[in-house]
């Protein structure tokens, strides 16, 4: 498996949410499991056959941390100066087509998030905002025609 990119934050977010699962949850979910297969027949128990498919889901999600954190990277530096788009980096963009601002956190796929402003380095958007300066534009190609943008302004996250 190729290395999973992501932010020092990123990566302390899921590792908390490894925890959580793993310590936390996952216990309560085998007491309630146990509560459940107490109370009679777990073939035809509803509340035994709902608390063995969150047991299931919950068991999923760790073992994706799991394979996540084995594979990160925490990528903290750059061989791009600051002032380019770079990995981590916080991006206004102007969309020319639109009249519109946005401004987004080049992030690794793990992490995008569109709708909290985390915008993965590997979506079309992020491939060709890499290296770009303010004031440089870029076109892209989307279902809905071609698109472009302005990069306005350029901010570096902490490492």
């Amino acid at each position: 498996m190729d290395k999973i990119l992501l932010t020092r934050d990123g990566y302390e977010k899921l590792k908390q949410e490894l925890t959580l699962l793993s310590k936390v949850e996952r216990p309560q979910v085998v007491r309630e499991l146990l509560e459940a297969a107490r109370d009679g027949g777990v073939e035809k128990n509803p509340d035994f056959q709902g608390t063995l498919a969150q047991r299931q889901k919950l068991e999923r999600r760790i073992r994706q941390l799991q394979q996540i954190l084995a594979h990160a990277e925490v990528l903290v530096g750059s061989n791009l100066p600051p002032d380019k788009v770079r990995f981590n980096s916080r991006v206004k963009v102007l969309n020319l087509d639109r009249g519109t601002e946005q401004e987004f956190r080049l992030v690794g796929g793990v992490e995008a998030d569109a709708s909290r402003g985390q915008l993965s380095v590997s979506s079309p958007l992020g491939r060709a905002l890499m290296g770009r300066s303010p004031g440089e534009r870029v076109q892209l190609k989307t279902p809905r025609g071609l698109r472009t943008y302005q990069v306005l302004e350029i901010r570096q996250e902490e490492p």
